[in-house]
């Protein structure tokens, strides 16, 4: 019956709140476009402009991921006694996982969920406008209504981690507006790194750049971790309530990330000193 949670289920569900919005927190995507956005602004040599639409961004960043994790609860809700939806909900959640690590070896080529070259023109024409705003609220409101479209774009860049969170939220027997506060903590830790990366720049005035290489590197772990989630969470529903689960799914990750890594590069560098 919903609507009681013991304590320990509790202290357990708050631990997987951090553990997993903290690995959904590195989201290449969103990491990649916010530092091409605040690229065009730093040309600006404004401050203020940095912080307003980066902090409109992270906002957006925020809103439209609880509005994005809202549907899939309300999904599972529904539906989670419908084991066939789980299996292919999972299967989404490696197909995802697998499209981010193929764009590790082949960014730009094949099915990507990475915006687009076209797509980051058509941003970066709208920053440029924006550049030349000198009213408040007309760069507010346009940073707004750039920031959510821009999301809407990388909402599938990590969808994983959202669909597997609220999957097992969906089973924790919680009051109705429990589970939206739990949603709002996970999405405050979400945007944690989104934040840092626009305070970053509005103080350095962007000498700290978030390259190309690192984003592919992010998805290359986040598409592992994707992958090692769904499966561990098909083979056993309740590896995540134990710490020692989460830990060992993202050490394997870590793992896999830091050997795939030093194996393709060390590859590429010797091919092309050659």
């Amino acid at each position: 019956m919903r609507g009681c949670v013991d304590v320990e289920s509790g202290q357990n569900l708050i631990w997987l709140t951090f553990v997993i919005a903290g690995m959904d927190s590195l989201n290449p995507c969103a990491f990649y476009i916010l530092t091409f956005l605040l690229s065009i602004l730093i040309y600006a040599r404004d401050r203020r402009k940095i912080l307003i639409v980066g902090g409109v961004f992270v906002f957006f960043s925020g809103l439209c991921y609880f509005l994005f994790m809202a549907a899939w609860l309300n999904v599972f809700l529904i539906g989670s006694s419908i084991q066939p939806l789980i299996w292919a909900i999972m299967i989404f959640v490696i197909i995802t996982g697998a499209i981010n690590v193929k764009d590790y070896f082949n960014p730009g080529e094949g099915p990507s969920l990475s915006a687009s070259g076209e797509k980051l023109s058509k941003i970066g024409r709208s920053v440029r406008k924006l550049m030349k705003t000198r009213s408040l609220l007309a760069l507010t409101i346009g940073a707004s209504a750039l920031a959510f479209t821009v999301n809407l774009y990388e909402l599938l860049c990590t969808a994983g981690f959202p669909v597997i969170y609220t999957r097992i939220l969906s089973d924790s027997n919680l009051p109705a507006p429990i589970y939206y506060l739990y949603l709002v903590l996970y999405n405050v830790v979400y945007v944690l790194p989104l934040l840092a990366i626009v305070l970053a720049f509005a103080f350095t005035l962007g000498r700290m750049r978030f390259s190309e290489t690192w984003a592919r590197r992010l998805k290359l772990f986040s598409g592992y971790l994707m992958i090692s989630l769904a499966i561990a969470l098909l083979a056993n529903p309740v590896i995540l309530e134990l710490a020692q689960g989460a830990v060992e799914i993202l050490l394997l990750s870590t793992l896999l990330t830091a050997a795939t890594i030093g194996v393709y590069e060390g590859l590429w560098r010797k091919r092309y000193k050659r």
